[in-house]
């Protein structure tokens, strides 16, 4: 009998995200996180309006068993992030991006990553651009 063929090859890949001169490295979810990320995800979708709402009941159970500090989709990278001093939008961006790109793949995460938060100039006639922002983002 012959050896047993690398698996490394065939194995989901890390998340590697580059910022500010470091490099975060986000392991791939293990089965018991799947199940968390992929409620976070119909989540961000129907927070989004990229699909109709409301979150179903099932979905919502499983995101009730997220602990504090628990981050499914970043795992323990996001105790480093938090040690490193990136801002909380920050850290929540690198959420909302690895949860899609665990769950739905990289070039949907690009998208809407592209989409939520590359800044636009406002019209200045545009109600958008008075105002305080609102921070729930309704």
């Amino acid at each position: 009998m012959g050896t047993a063929p690398d698996f490394a090859a065939w194995a989901v890949p890390d998340l590697v995200i580059p910022l500010g001169g470091r490099t975060y490295t986000v392991q791939p979810p293990s089965v018991g996180d799947m199940g968390k990320l992929l409620a976070c995800a119909v989540r961000g979708e129907v927070n989004l309006k990229l699909v109709k709402g409301p979150i179903p009941d099932e979905v919502q159970e499983i995101l009730d068993t997220i602990g504090p500090g628990e981050h499914p989709a970043l795992g323990d990278t996001y105790t480093q992030m938090v040690a490193d001093g990136l801002h909380p939008t920050t850290i929540d961006r690198m959420a909302y991006y690895a949860i899609f790109y665990w769950a739905r793949g990289k070039e949907y995460a690009d998208a809407l990553a592209t989409l939520m938060f590359t800044p636009r100039d406002l019209d200045a006639d545009s109600d958008e651009s008075e105002g305080e922002p609102d921070p729930k983002g309704s």
